[in-house]
């Protein structure tokens, strides 16, 4: 199978359910009703955000309503902000350039806004994010709600049983977790997987469609430990600058010290580049609170 060049890189999740049939399951198991095939259109646009991989999907389901999907493995608080400029950008390239200039109503799709999240870090199974939790002042006229799901397979989500799709998501990304932190390599552990979930017909039709070497591209994009440990230790930093501003410096990098060695994710070494603190200072932290 020729692979297809593209500006940007898709995510295993976009590439996954820009499948019609898989979209007609997740809406199912969203809204607990029907949609045709005929009435889903994809809208997913190319080039909204800064990040070079895409895991948004979009679609319009029966010209009623449009429905936004983001796929996320960090956990993001700015989602309805950026659902707010998704959304724009959709009904700018929906409606007519004319329409705010009509004095006749117009007619819009209602816009329906969903996360699906499958990191690592502790979740509730469904959780609401909205627009005017990021406000300053206290009165606003607008509001947009993001309905939050966590799809891991062992989060207990109603979800993942109305919408056998997402769940052979789910299972899928669970196995080449299992199998990489057993110490099986990624592109084994790809192999693996894609195995196992056509053996228990969990997006079978996709698996089978697609070439094993463009599977493992698309994880192995995502799946980047070098890529990911550099952010997170960036993230760390900015996380105790602002806790040192708002408690005094030395409590907050504490805090953020306990905290790192708590998820037992980080080497010292690591938690000392973060945090300016010597080794023998951090090791006798995490001493006296049995850490280490």
């Amino acid at each position: 199978m020729a692979r297809v060049k593209r500006t940007y890189k898709d995510s295993l999740f976009c590439d996954i359910f820009r499948r019609k049939d898989y979209l007609q399951d997740v809406y199912r198991g969203l809204f607990g009703r029907d949609v045709s095939l005929q009435e889903i259109q994809l809208m997913t646009l190319q080039g909204t955000f800064f990040n070079d991989e895409k895991n948004d999907v979009s679609f319009l389901a029966g010209k009623r309503q449009i429905v936004l999907m983001e796929h996320q493995s960090t956990l993001n608080e700015n989602m309805p902000l950026r659902m707010f400029w998704y959304m724009a950008k959709l009904y700018r390239k929906q409606v007519p350039k004319d329409a705010p200039y009509r004095t006749r109503r117009l007619r819009l799709p209602a816009p329906c806004f969903y996360v699906f999240y499958n990191g690592l870090d502790p979740a509730p199974d469904e959780w609401e994010m909205r627009l005017s939790e990021a406000f300053e002042g206290e009165c606003s006229s607008l509001e947009l709600c993001v309905k939050a799901y966590n799809i891991n397979e062992m989060s207990g989500s109603r979800l993942l049983e109305k919408s056998r799709a997402l769940k052979g998501y789910s299972v899928f990304v669970a196995q080449i977790r299992r199998k990489t932190a057993a110490g099986v390599c990624l592109e084994e552990a790809v192999k693996q997987a894609i195995r196992y979930c056509i053996e228990q017909d969990l997006l079978a039709e996709y698996f089978l469609e697609r070439e094993m070497e463009e599977v493992f591209d698309m994880v192995s994009f995502k799946w980047d430990p070098e890529l990911a440990k550099r952010v997170q230790l960036q993230e760390a930093q900015e996380i105790g600058m602002e806790k040192g501003m708002e408690k005094g410096m030395e409590k907050g990098v504490t805090e953020i010290v306990l905290n790192m060695l708590k998820k037992k994710k980080w080497s010292l070494q690591d938690i000392s580049e973060v945090s300016q603190w010597p080794l023998d200072k951090i090791e006798s932290l995490g001493k006296m609170h049995q850490l280490l």
